[in-house]
């Protein structure tokens, strides 16, 4: 009876493993806390992430995705500094390339990036980047990078209408790059991680709610291209250390999913 429990339990085991390997995963993430506040209408709009808790944060995520079965392939980030130093800190944990994706960037909204006295802010680039964080892949070039009245990329100013075709076309730009499929950790704002959400979760706003810092969201399918995504969960914060693990501290969210 021992030995048939034994097997049995490891006939399970690669039962279990088998299903996680033919199965995609892409988990949503929103960074921790920042070093400076964003007030909307003030800013700062590109802070980096608190030199301590914010790391700690960050940290914290890539330990969640590094243990998880399977890790991350890939991590993708936006270019403003709060998410490149997040997705860094997963890029090193999990040993995965950071590719930078400006279609991934914040919500191009008045509130989100203009000063009062009228000075929008602008991400760095990619090389600007490198200097500091070590593991961005420079041989990757931006899938949807802004461009002016193209539709899908990003333009200031996007209504939420707009964010949505973008945050969609860019996950569709992203798998529609891999020439197999590719379980990837992407970094992001709550608005965009929102629609990105939405999106893979084909349209259902009842599975959309506000994003806490520190939040992963994960869904998966079948290595189909065509098969549906299953959401295994949404702005997990049970990774986060002390108060944060709750999910209340920053939390935000889109009007539509309030």
């Amino acid at each position: 009876r021992i030995y048939w429990a034994v097997t049995y339990y490891r006939a399970m085991s690669d039962v279990e493993e088998k299903k996680d390997v033919d199965r995609q995963y892409v988990w949503l993430i929103r960074y921790g806390l920042t070093e400076f506040s964003l007030v909307e209408g003030v800013g700062p709009y590109d802070s980096d992430i608190h030199p301590v808790e914010g790391v700690a944060h960050a940290q914290a995520v890539a330990d969640k995705l590094c243990n998880s079965t399977p890790k991350p392939d890939v991590v993708y980030a936006d270019p403003f500094l709060r998410c490149t130093h997040t997705g860094h800190i997963i890029a090193s944990t999990v040993q995965a390339p950071l590719k930078i994706e400006e279609g991934l960037t914040e919500w191009q909204t008045p509130s989100l990036l203009v000063d009062p006295k009228g000075a929008m802010t602008h991400p760095r680039t990619a090389e600007d980047h490198k200097k500091k964080f070590d593991t961005i892949d420079l041989t990757y070039s931006s899938l949807n990078p802004a461009e002016e009245g193209k539709a899908g990329a990003p333009n200031f100013e996007e209504s939420v209408e707009d964010l949505k075709i973008r945050c969609s076309a860019t996950l569709d730009k992203i798998f529609g790059a891999m020439d197999t499929p590719q379980n990837a950790a992407i970094v992001s704002h709550a608005p965009c991680n929102q629609m990105m959400a939405l999106y893979l979760a084909g349209q259902d706003t009842n599975l959309v709610k506000p994003w806490s810092l520190g939040g992963v969201t994960c869904f998966s399918r079948s290595h189909d291209k065509d098969a549906q995504w299953t959401l295994e969960y949404f702005s997990d914060t049970g990774h986060m250390p002390g108060e944060y693990k709750e999910g209340v501290r920053g939390r935000w969210s889109l009007p539509d999913f309030q």
